[in-house]
């Protein structure tokens, strides 16, 4: 039995579940999750570094997560 571990992030979980709610045929495509992840979290790491606040960060993170 082979397994992969998957890393814990919010912004994988977040699309994976919204994936899995509108797109659930993309849902096993896990190396665009991951590069999208990716993106959520430096926009959001990129939003905190220039002021915003973490309401505001995960916003700009979200439209990018979901774009």
């Amino acid at each position: 039995m082979t397994t992969t571990k998957k890393e814990l992030s919010y912004f994988r979980l977040k699309l994976e579940a919204y994936l899995g709610e509108h797109y659930p045929e993309r849902v096993n495509e896990n190396t665009f999750i991951t590069a999208r992840a990716d993106e959520a979290l430096t926009a959001y790491c990129d939003a905190i570094a220039q002021g915003f606040s973490h309401p505001e960060a995960e916003v700009m993170a979200s439209e990018v997560l979901y774009q």
